[in-house]
């Protein structure tokens, strides 16, 4: 297990199990994740838990992922990604980590599966073969829409569920999506990495998913332009992401 702060360092020292490893410079949440997972492959591990700072799993969270495991083990011939059940400190859905669906949804016939295409790190069991197959996060998205990436990129590939009864808190101030016609003018900058993610992803996914998105940021372009806050801040933040994101083009490192 690796955490990444250094009030941590006194446990390392009462517990061999536990690695404490701090970066000295802000590289992003992509990029926290990314050296986490491949400290993690490096011990030999078969399954990484992840999860983000915020997070407060209960004390079966981390049993029901490795019993969904078990039995999906025994249903399909591997598996991907388990993501956990992510609700916000009311117990209602943590609206920023509700996973998409799968097609079909139901594809386990066991009970506490339900089939997804991407997820969040909030919480995600991951499988190690998974990784050697098809990489670690990319650390250049930074932050935003790299756990989607990430886990899109395996669930095409390998059979992956939201365990319903793997339950974790997201402790976020307010429960929202990422939103920058009501986000406070101190994150707008961030929204740079936000859209200029979401092209990387929507290219990768075809033509259909790039109409999709083009119609989608068309839409929030006007309603900035027309009812929102900081209008010149906003737009120009989001200008910018277009035009990086048509050359964004990451390399996927691999795990050697």
């Amino acid at each position: 297990m690796e955490v990444s702060f250094r009030k941590y360092g006194k446990l390392q020292k009462e517990n061999d199990k536990l690695v404490v490893v701090n970066e000295k410079d802000n590289l992003g949440g992509a990029a926290g994740f990314n050296h986490g997972i491949k400290r993690a492959m490096l011990l030999n591990a078969d399954g990484i838990w992840v999860m983000d700072d915020d997070t407060i799993p209960d004390e079966t969270t981390l049993t029901k992922l490795i019993d969904a495991r078990k039995n999906v083990e025994s249903e399909f011939e591997s598996w991907g990604v388990l993501a956990s059940n992510v609700r916000w400190v009311d117990g209602s859905a943590a609206l920023m980590n509700v996973p998409q669906a799968g097609k079909p949804w139901n594809q386990s016939s066991l009970p506490n599966l339900i089939s997804i295409s991407h997820s969040s790190f909030v919480s995600m069991y991951i499988n190690a073969k998974a990784i050697r197959r098809l990489g670690l996060p990319i650390s250049d998205f930074f932050i935003w829409g790299d756990d989607v990436e990430f886990s899109e990129r395996i669930a095409r590939v390998y059979p992956s569920f939201c365990v319903t009864n793997s339950n974790v808190l997201h402790k976020m101030a307010e429960n929202q999506k990422v939103d920058i016609l009501t986000d406070n003018k101190g994150r707008i900058p961030r929204y740079f990495y936000d859209v200029r993610n979401k092209i990387y992803i929507a290219k990768k996914s075809g033509s259909k998913a790039c109409l999709k998105y083009a119609v989608h940021f068309i839409n929030v372009f006007f309603k900035v332009l027309f009812k929102s806050d900081y209008k010149r801040l906003k737009l120009s933040t989001m200008l910018k992401e277009l035009v990086a994101g048509i050359t964004f083009n990451p390399k996927i490192e691999r795990v050697h």
